[in-house]
Formats: structure tokens, C-alpha cells, sequence
């Protein structure tokens, strides 16, 4: 285990050399039913964190089948480098991985790692500033706009990144959805898995529309689902 807490376009030259920079060997779990091996997953740094510490729970074997395909049948999983900034030192606990360098190795070895450029960091900027907000007939009324976090705005628009400049149009983004109700009453920021119900005006801003069509799941037995359709409106 290990934590006690928790682009504009990346060329495709700078991708690939990241996949051939880490060949290490990976020993292979079981592989498990229920994954459909055509699938291609772009994975929130929660689910890796999670997957590390333990902590993923009956979502266990659909990340595990995941990351061995990745492993063995060399599948390509894609994450965002922005993954290296959640670990801390300070807070590695070993377990799954004796150390924090196993770890980072794991993941090197495995993903095919984002990084932003400036034309992404761009996109993550109109993501921040869109304002995410459910229509007015279903909202209460001193309900505010939401605000995408900056995180959250760089694993989607490097998954669109996967999806649009890659030519990956069956991407799935997989992520553990954090939201709370908590957030909706401040005003924070929007749920990943539902952005469709904060996309008010997304046929007017095509980076909300692009988000909202991004199809986006859940790592659980039975992943929920989240289609590529924009609301109406």
C-alpha cells in the first residue's frame, strides 16, 4: 500500500519515447472475465492510487484485468504525468510496493504517460473556466456555478488528447468518481462521471461538449457507463 490520503497536444514522437524509455519487466497477475479486450482506457490518477494502496475494493480485479492486458498482451493504457506529483514521500506507506521507486517503475513500465503541452494547457484553462451548472429547472436556488479543478481539467483534456490526436475515438476514461454532495452545495467543482448534468450550454463551448462526449466509467464489477452524448439544449 501506499498513501495514507489520497495538455494542449503532446506530439506523438514524445509519446512514444516515453513508452520505449521504461522496459521493464512486469510480473503478470491472473487474468480475470468480464474485460472486453478491444477496450482502451485512459486512467485518473485516483484509480493508480488507489489500485497502489489497496483501497480499490470490489473494483479490484476489473483494474487488475486492465493492467494485465496492458502487461501481458501489451495493450496500451495511457495516464497523465501529472500522476508523479501526487507521490509524496513523506506520505508512502509500504505494502503492495516495498518502495516509492517501485512503484514510479510499475507505472512507467505499464502506462503510456501525457504529458501537456501548451496547446492542452489551453483547453485545460477553457475547461476551469466554463461554467459548469445544472439547468435552471432543476437546480436549487442559491445553487452556484461549479468550477472544474485543476487536476481534473488535465486528466480529461489529456484524454481527449488520446481520443481526438491519437485517433483513439473508443477511449474509455476510468476513474473513481470523488464528488460529493458537499461540493454541490459550495458551489466546488463538478463529478467527472455526470458532467453532462452541469453542461448546461455545452453546444455552445466546444470543449464542454467535447468533455461531456468522452465516454467515462467507473472501475466497478459492473462499470457504469457514461455514453458519448451531449444534453439537448
Amino acid at each position: 500500500m501506499f498513501y495514507r490520503g489520497p495538455f494542449a497536444r503532446t506530439r506523438p514522437a514524445q509519446v512514444r519515447c516515453e513508452a520505449k524509455m521504461y522496459p521493464l519487466p512486469f510480473v503478470p497477475v491472473e487474468a480475470r472475465s468480464g474485460q472486453t479486450e478491444a477496450d482502451n482506457h485512459f486512467l485518473h490518477t485516483n484509480v493508480f492510487l488507489r489500485h497502489a494502496s489497496g483501497s480499490s475494493g470490489e473494483a479490484e480485479h476489473y483494474i487488475e484485468t486492465i493492467l494485465t492486458q496492458a502487461a501481458v498482451t501489451k495493450r496500451r493504457v495511457w495516464a497523465s504525468s501529472i500522476l508523479f506529483a501526487q507521490l509524496r514521500p513523506s506520505m508512502f506507506v509500504p505494502g503492495r510496493f516495498d518502495m516509492l521507486h517501485d512503484l514510479t517503475r510499475y507505472i512507467r513500465s505499464l502506462a503510456t504517460l501525457v504529458t501537456p503541452d501548451p496547446n492542452t494547457m489551453l483547453r485545460v484553462a477553457r475547461l476551469r473556466d466554463a461554467k459548469w451548472q445544472r439547468p435552471a429547472e432543476v437546480r436549487e436556488a442559491d445553487e452556484k456555478p461549479r468550477t472544474m479543478s485543476f487536476g481534473d481539467a488535465i486528466e480529461i483534456a489529456s484524454a481527449l488528447w488520446v481520443k481526438e490526436a491519437g485517433g483513439v475515438t473508443d477511449l474509455k476514461f476510468l476513474m473513481f468518481d470523488d464528488w460529493s454532495p458537499s461540493d454541490a452545495r459550495s458551489g466546488g467543482r463538478p463529478s467527472l462521471l455526470r458532467l453532462q448534468d452541469y453542461a448546461q450550454d455545452a453546444r455552445a463551448d466546444a470543449d464542454v461538449m467535447a468533455a461531456v462526449r468522452l465516454t467515462r466509467i467507473q472501475p466497478q464489477l459492473q462499470a457504469n457507463s457514461i455514453p458519448q452524448s451531449a444534453p439537448a439544449g
